[in-house]
């Protein structure tokens, strides 16, 4: 049996095919199949009107799959807020935990060969960099005792990103070190020289050597648990205490 369209929906279609649809267009638009929209449109040309078949597209998938972006951006958006209501304040002991996992993610570490027990940070994202200088407090580091500088391409303006990290940390663009600049390549096709593209806040610690060794207690400590994490520490200890030894008597011999 034939499925028999409203009256609204047919002169809809007849008007969008003179328009210049097609028939698959206009049938994903109202929702019908592309046999029924062929079988009344059949007696209907579709007039040529160059330039109108990117404006046509538009409007399909604007009238058709608008509707899901927005409906899939809403559970997008719902679970992430559900996440951040079920993590809630954070205390002392969160903070240290998941500040010391972000600095060993994304901070300097020292090597066995090269021992460098200082702290330094990089990153571009102001909530990172604002978390982590959170967690700077949470620590007991002093304001005083911490140093930032830029990094950016040299194409970029070095000025205003100054500027927006100075104004984000509350500090004084007069407090920063000086900027290192990435050379520009020009083989390289870069998709972040956009407005907002501020390179990347440079946060150090002055003597901050123990803070260093506590980080890397703090996140062995919650990677591998307790037991675990010691057994590792001290064997790592030990292999850079041997590898110094070794170092200084080749060079007293």
């Amino acid at each position: 049996m034939v499925k028999k369209l409203p009256p609204e929906l047919q002169e809809k279609a007849i008007s969008l095919r003179r328009e210049g649809w097609t028939c698959r267009e206009i049938a994903g638009s109202l929702g019908i199949s592309i046999g029924t929209c062929s079988r009344y449109l059949r007696d209907v040309p579709a007039p040529e009107r160059a330039g109108y078949a990117q404006e046509r597209i538009a409007a399909m998938w604007k009238s058709r799959w608008e509707p899901y972006h927005r409906r899939a951006e809403r559970r997008r958006l719902e679970t992430k807020l559900a996440a951040c209501e079920q993590v809630g304040e954070l205390g002392d002991r969160e903070i240290l935990v998941a500040g010391a996992l972000v600095y060993w993610c994304e901070g300097g570490k020292d090597k066995i060969y090269r021992r460098s027990e200082r702290v330094r940070f990089i990153n571009s994202d102001p909530a990172i960099v604002l978390f982590f200088l959170r967690f700077l407090r949470a620590a007991g580091v002093s304001r005083d005792c911490v140093r930032f500088s830029l990094h950016i391409h040299e194409n970029a303006d070095v000025d205003a990103a100054v500027r927006y990290w100075a104004d984000l940390v509350g500090a004084a663009p007069e407090e920063f070190g000086t900027t290192v600049l990435k050379r520009h390549n020009p083989k390289t096709v870069r998709k972040n020289l956009r407005d907002e593209y501020r390179g990347c806040l440079h946060i150090a610690v002055r003597k901050s050597a123990d803070l260093y060794r506590r980080i890397e207690g703090w996140a062995h400590g919650a990677m591998l648990g307790p037991q675990h994490a010691r057994a590792y520490l001290a064997d790592r200890s030990e292999r850079a205490l041997i590898r110094t030894l070794r170092a200084r008597d080749t060079a007293e011999n």
